[in-house]
């Protein structure tokens, strides 16, 4: 080939994607679509590889009042009012908090208030004056901190959101 279509070195950069994260009903139809193109672009000698995602990981389904979120059911959550009560921060980990990221969970209203009073409560500790002092200087101290940084890190690298934030929920009740 003796003209790309795009910057060859561009290519061999960004693709293939690292990871696709979509909806499992939502993106069989975009991974159909961008693998056939891909393919075809791979046939032609266009692209190294032959295909256009590394990782594919589905996210599960919100569910509200017992049934799927759908428009036409009419129980799809708004999420204004909440950012506006208590923030997007808290929202997101409240969604990140409801079930293992590919099983989904059940929207309640009752839990972002909860949410909300443990994110309260971090940013209290994070400024009270000394508090760092306090805990490096326990041998005990550093171990949780480690162990935690640990943890956290291996389940946000697999997509464990709930379970890391369970485990920081923990920390600050050491903490």
């Amino acid at each position: 080939v003796e003209e790309l279509p795009w910057d060859s070195k561009i290519t061999k950069k960004w693709l293939p994607v690292d990871m696709y994260i979509g909806g499992a009903e939502h993106a069989v139809l975009h991974l159909m679509y961008s693998r056939f193109i891909w393919m075809c672009f791979y046939d032609w000698d266009y692209l190294n590889g032959e295909e256009p995602f590394e990782k594919f990981r589905a996210h599960g389904l919100l569910i509200s009042q017992g049934a799927k979120m759908s428009k036409s059911r009419g129980n799809v959550v708004i999420p204004d009012a909440y950012i506006a009560r208590y923030g997007a921060d808290t929202l997101r980990c409240y969604l990140m908090f409801l079930g293992p990221f590919d099983q989904g969970g059940d929207f309640r209203d009752t839990g972002i208030a909860g949410m909300y009073k443990w994110l309260s409560r971090v940013w209290r500790l994070s400024q009270v004056k000394g508090i760092k002092l306090k805990v490096k200087s326990s041998a005990e101290g550093l171990k949780i901190i480690h162990k935690t940084i640990k943890t956290v890190t291996e389940d946000l690298e697999k997509l464990r959101y709930n379970t890391a934030i369970a485990k920081l929920m923990e920390f600050t009740n050491w903490w």
